[in-house]
């Protein structure tokens, strides 16, 4: 069975870019949800596999998101995306339990390695 990938970003752009890479590649989308307050109550009825979450979004930012989803979930595998700009708040992110970073833009094979490597239990 694919695995259920749970994508949280406020750019539609980035969800549909993220969305067919994901399908590319054999993954089910099991959500999207453009905010964190969505994707906190999203997870909890879906339980994804993972969780790929923007660092900046507005009204609930990826570092909040994923502290709210380690809450409900101490297991949650979750990636924090960022800019190479946005160190910082990746770091606090990695911080609050996001196991890896995805770089935007994104390149196709660096994501889905990093997303292998989540599931396999291979963190940073």
């Amino acid at each position: 069975m694919a695995k259920r990938i749970m994508i949280v970003d406020d750019s539609m752009y980035t969800r549909l870019e993220l969305r067919n890479l994901l399908l590319s590649h054999g993954y089910a989308v099991a959500g999207e949800a453009s905010n964190g307050r969505a994707a906190v109550e999203m997870y909890d009825r879906i339980k994804p596999d993972l969780t790929i979450v923007d660092a900046q979004m507005p009204d609930m930012d990826g570092v909040c998101t994923i502290r709210q989803i380690h809450l409900l979930d101490p297991n949650a595998l979750l990636l924090v995306c960022a800019s190479s700009g946005e160190r910082g708040i990746a770091m606090e992110a990695m911080s609050a339990g996001a196991v890896d970073l995805c770089v935007k833009p994104f390149v196709e094979r660096a994501v889905t390695s990093t997303i292998r490597r989540a599931l396999a239990g291979i963190v940073r």
